[in-house]
């Protein structure tokens, strides 16, 4: 039995060989291929820097790579970075205690969204982020996103991927 279908297996070999900008494309591509998910953005932490800088993006238009945010006492970061777990709002009420931008986000047309922290070795190195509808995040649909996100860790394997 193979966890990785091969024509995926293939795909996730050729673009880790050719560097970062081609693995975060296959990488959205896998995130963006979940049910009702239409926006993917990736950040990493630059501790040092007490940061997290944007290093990846489906949507450059209104995401942009290479935004940043800090690395402060705020709710995301302590849940983040902190508490190392995932923060899921499915409607713009969940949303709002962790994302300060939640009404923009609201009139760009999202309504819910997953922020989950890549842990390797104790550290979340940085965090793969879902925008979609209200309610997309059923137990299905995150039991299906729990098993892309060991794959989506090989991102924070390259070096200073953080200052990309």
């Amino acid at each position: 039995m193979s966890l990785l279908d091969p024509k995926t297996a293939e795909t996730l070999r050729a673009a880790l060989a050719a560097g970062s900008a081609q693995l975060l494309d296959v990488l959205n591509g896998l995130f963006l291929a979940l049910p009702g998910v239409r926006t993917v953005t990736w950040l990493a932490a630059a501790p040092a820097e007490k940061i997290t800088r944007r290093i990846g993006t489906s949507d450059p238009t209104n995401f942009p790579i290479g935004g940043s945010d800090p690395i402060d006492d705020a709710a995301w970061s302590r849940r983040i970075y902190g508490d190392k777990q995932s923060i899921v709002g499915n409607t713009p009420a969940e949303m709002a205690p962790y994302i300060p931008e939640t009404d923009e986000l609201v009139k760009m047309g999202y309504g819910s969204t997953l922020c989950a922290p890549i842990v390797i070795a104790g550290q979340a190195r940085g965090t793969v982020n879902l925008l979609g509808d209200a309610n997309i995040f059923t137990p299905a649909l995150l039991a299906e996103l729990n098993t892309l996100l060991p794959i989506a860790a090989l991102i924070f394997t390259f070096e200073g991927i953080e200052a990309r």
